[in-house]
């Protein structure tokens, strides 16, 4: 009887912690529109709206030209590393390289990446949106 119950709740643990290990196909952002707080701003303006974004939510960002730069997460024994590059009015962000984050590119397959990687972006993107919008430069 124990060891059923043993089994079960093993078996239960299992479950729940197998979504937290899944990879998914690896999401990038192309052609994200830009709305700007005003119609004054330049492209500088634009920049220091995704420097503070990507550092308000740790990313450690480096500018690598006018028009694109390049982010870097760490999060515990992870790393993500992606590319942004924007103009005034749209911007990419696109994977450049991780460790730790089951990153898997086959022929013909989709890219997949572990779910964090998908979640760390798509936090970026909205950060990325509302200090657009929010903050004036």
């Amino acid at each position: 009887m124990r060891f059923q119950l043993l089994k079960t709740c093993v078996g239960s643990l299992a479950l729940i912690a197998l979504p937290a290990c899944q990879t998914l196909p690896l999401q990038n952002f192309d052609n994200a529109p830009i709305h700007l707080a005003n119609n004054h701003e330049t492209l500088k303006d634009v920049e220091k709206a995704i420097i503070r974004a990507g550092t308000r939510l740790g990313w450690q960002i480096r500018t690598i030209k006018p028009g694109q730069i390049q982010a870097k997460l760490y999060e515990e024994d992870q790393m993500a590393e992606v590319t942004i590059d924007y103009s005034l009015s749209l911007y990419n962000i696109h994977y450049l390289n991780s460790e730790n984050l089951r990153y898997s590119a086959q022929p013909g397959s989709p890219t997949m990446i572990y779910k964090d990687y998908n979640d760390w972006v798509q936090a970026l993107d909205r950060g990325i949106r509302q200090e657009l919008l929010n903050h004036p430069s």
